[in-house]
């Protein structure tokens, strides 16, 4: 394992233009070996910490390297390959086991790489010409209304001078015709996102959607943006524009275990159940609140900050079925309390001084 994190990291064959290091390195052979992958992830069980330390270090010298070096169009697959044999899982088990301590580099390194995972996805635009990009919208249409599959416009700009079909993809909660612009903000993970929570309750997706039609245009949900909006309030939580760096010198300041908890954020590797609980947790405050489409950005704000609430002051043992049942059960009237008191906190830090 050792000898093989040198062969994939090694900076000065990358230096010189050597194709003999790196994923590319390993690639013939793990097109040769189908199971080296899998025996890879299933070294992180290994009660032997050594072993399990080494091949994680293994998993993120081969991950950084394909991001790095890879085209657009290979490392999502090998990304996606490791995710279905279990990495992240795996991962999020050790960050909150006991043994932490003995694989605290790996995880940490594993963790900001995560972050540099959705920073890709990220800055990857919606392009209706890519076929990916326009299978995945239609996929999330036809899921909502499988009966019109005749019917699907195509989700790319509609010239203004044409006759735009009305209510088809507004009807799923954008704000034009032309959804791929409405994605400029959060790119790609947005609609991995949204395409993640479709798959996972389809029937749900359908008949939420069918009881947002019953309602007056000023008081439906805008489905989408809702979603598209829980992204963003994920993605500034979890600092993932906070660079690698950074995220390194915080945990070499570190010399106590029990500050582990400061730097390890294990849900962030749960990020889809987050996103999928956080988006269902916007439609019952929505409900509960009896909002119209003025009160948008007020519901945003109280999702963002029981999410604040909820995922930042979880403690790094606290387990995802918990933080899933805290965001579906959190208290209209307890929200509204927090929100006071960090408004007063705000007016505080501002005029506080000046009062005084």
């Amino acid at each position: 394992m050792s000898i093989l994190v040198a062969i994939v990291s090694h900076p000065q064959a990358r230096a010189a233009g050597s194709e003999a290091f790196g994923f590319r390195a390993l690639k013939p052979a793990i097109a040769g070996h189908p199971q080296f992958l899998e025996m890879l992830v299933s070294r992180l069980s290994s009660a032997d910490h050594a072993l399990c330390a080494n091949a994680l270090q293994l998993i993120n010298s081969l991950m950084r390297d394909a991001i790095t070096y890879e085209p657009d169009t290979e490392w999502p697959k090998f990304i996606r390959r490791l995710q279905d044999l279990g990495v992240i899982k795996a991962s999020y088990g050790l960050m909150q086991s006991t043994g932490l301590q003995d694989l605290a580099h790996p995880l940490l390194e594993f963790q900001s790489l995560t972050k540099v995972l959705l920073r890709k996805w990220r800055e990857i635009p919606i392009d209706p010409d890519k076929v990916e990009h326009r299978r995945a919208l239609k996929a999330i249409y036809l899921a909502g209304f499988p009966e019109r599959r005749e019917d699907v416009v195509e989700p790319s700009n509609v010239d203004s001078k044409q006759a735009v079909p009305v209510e088809k993809w507004r009807k799923l909660g954008f704000e034009t015709e032309a959804p791929a612009y409405e994605f400029d903000e959060v790119g790609y993970l947005g609609i991995m996102d949204l395409t993640d929570f479709v798959r996972k309750s389809e029937d749900g997706w359908q008949k939420l959607l069918l009881e947002q039609s019953t309602k007056s245009a000023q008081q439906r949900c805008p489905v989408a943006k809702a979603s598209l909006a829980v992204t963003s309030i994920l993605y500034d939580h979890f600092e993932v524009d906070r660079s690698d760096h950074e995220d390194q010198q915080r945990y070499v300041a570190l010399e106590s275990r029990s500050n582990f908890d400061k730097v390890f954020k294990p849900l962030l590797l749960q990020w889809s159940r987050l996103h999928t609980s956080a988006l269902r947790a916007f439609f019952r405050l929505w409900a509960t609140t009896g909002a119209e489409m003025n009160d948008f950005d007020k519901i945003e704000e109280l999702v963002r900050i029981l999410v604040e609430h909820v995922v930042g002051l979880a403690p790094r043992t606290r387990d995802i079925h918990e933080i899933e049942a805290d965001l579906a059960d959190y208290e209209l009237g307890r929200l509204r309390d927090l929100q006071m008191e960090l408004l007063e906190l705000t007016h505080e830090d501002a005029w506080g001084h000046h009062l005084r």
